[in-house]
């Protein structure tokens, strides 16, 4: 794994790839990023051309909490396991789970696919199961299969949309159904290690099993890999983790990802309390920006002006 060399900077340092150039020649949309910066932000990590450059704005910890960055990674491991033939994501949930159903439940679950979960198109009114904004303890239940299964849904599955941390908990699980690893053991062994993160850690729920739609703690470096990884349509540094194919259905389908702009090339991935991974194909340019409620809206507006 390449060395860093750190170079001061009048608002914050820059963290170059040995053998790079000084920091007088950081790119100047990371410059431009590091002045818009305001709060706590902690480090903004540009990947240009191949190359990663790191912005330290505000001192912290390595890893932190993606919070809904998290979804992205379940995304891949979900795509991971349809390119080996595992699954499919028209194929129904309710045949993997027949037994764990309980013994009244919403018929229309019968029609929910993997696609409506990666969409949020389950058909739940609203959003729930979110362990970063409450207390599960009050939840009355530690099985938490049990609560998405007993939630009601309110509308036909595909039709309506409700963003939900339920959704990528159910995910967490289909992943642990089909290739009988937790998520976070499978994306170590098939995704982390062999990408070189440095460090992470994974929330789970009170059965063990990993949360899935938040509670995954990277460094902003090795989090800004995954977008190296959509990218470079599931090649990085020349290995294939991902097909294409996955890659240009999770685009085209907003697998997770939001559009950034009206023509295909730009598409981010946020979490709640100022993070954000974003990626342009026009420029070949990926960032990662961890923050706690920093400035995240003028930083995209940065993105927006000056990585056309």
């Amino acid at each position: 794994m390449l060395k860093s060399l750190l170079c001061c900077c009048a608002c914050g340092a820059v963290l170059l790839a040995a053998g790079q150039k000084a920091a007088a020649e950081t790119p100047d949309l990371l410059l431009k990023l590091k002045d818009a910066a305001r709060g706590s932000v902690y480090n903004i990590c540009l990947i240009e051309n191949g190359v990663s450059y790191t912005a330290e704005i505000t001192p912290a910890e390595r890893c932190h909490n993606g919070y809904s960055v998290a979804k992205l990674f379940t995304s891949v491991a979900i795509g991971m396991l349809e390119d080996r033939g595992l699954l499919s994501t028209d194929e129904k949930i309710y045949p993997l789970f027949a037994d764990e159903f309980p013994e009244t439940f919403d018929p229309k679950w019968k029609d929910v696919t993997i696609e409506h979960v990666l969409t949020h198109r389950i058909g739940f009114d609203h959003g729930f199961l979110d362990i970063d904004a409450e207390n599960c303890i009050t939840w009355g239940s530690e099985d938490f299969l049990s609560l998405v299964f007993t939630h009601p849904l309110d509308h036909e599955p595909g039709t309506y949309e409700a963003y939900s941390d339920a959704a990528f908990y159910l995910a967490s699980r289909i992943v642990t159904k089909k290739c009988g690893r937790l998520l976070e053991d499978f994306l170590r062994d098939e995704l982390l290690r062999p990408m070189e993160f440095a460090e992470y850690a994974f929330s789970r729920c009170p059965q063990g099993y990993t949360i899935g739609a938040t509670g995954m703690y990277f460094s902003t470096e090795d989090t800004a890999k995954l977008g190296e990884l959509f990218l470079n349509k599931g090649v990085y540094h020349g290995k294939r983790y991902l097909s294409e194919e996955y890659v240009n259905k999770s685009l085209q389908r907003l697998y997770v990802v939001r559009a950034f702009d009206d023509e295909g090339y730009q598409f981010t991935k946020g979490g709640m309390n100022g993070q954000l991974l974003y990626f342009n194909y026009k420029t070949n340019r990926v960032v990662m920006i961890h923050s706690f409620r920093g400035n995240i809206s003028d930083l995209e507006n940065v993105l927006r002006i000056y990585d056309k």
